[in-house]
């Protein structure tokens, strides 16, 4: 569980990222369509993430080939809670990129 200087400090690299990537699976598609995200409304969603909306992390990614630690948002979309999935910066020729693994409606 992190504290709340973590929690900014990661939301900072999130706002601030060059790029976020976000991973083109099935769920994150279909909740878009279902509830009428666009992907630039789903970037801004993601960059502007508060700290009450933290759920968990930073924990380490499943994938032990993958590194970098991953932390969970979940925010409410429109009346629809979102689990949003997001990994921790890093630098790919210069440009800070942020990985957004989920960004989907919220089974749980």
């Amino acid at each position: 569980m992190a504290d709340e200087t973590q929690i900014k400090q990661f939301l900072q690299d999130v706002k601030n990222a060059d790029i976020i990537d976000f991973v083109p699976t099935d769920k994150n598609r279909r909740t878009r369509l279902s509830i009428g995200l666009s992907t630039y409304d789903q970037e801004e969603l993601v960059r502007s993430l508060k700290v009450e909306e933290y759920y968990s992390g930073p924990s380490n990614d499943k994938d032990t080939s993958r590194t970098g630690m991953i932390w969970v948002f979940k925010h409410n979309y429109q009346g629809h809670m979102l689990y949003i999935k997001l990994k921790e910066k890093i630098f790919v020729e210069g440009t800070t990129v942020i990985r957004c693994l989920s960004c989907h409606i919220d089974y749980m």
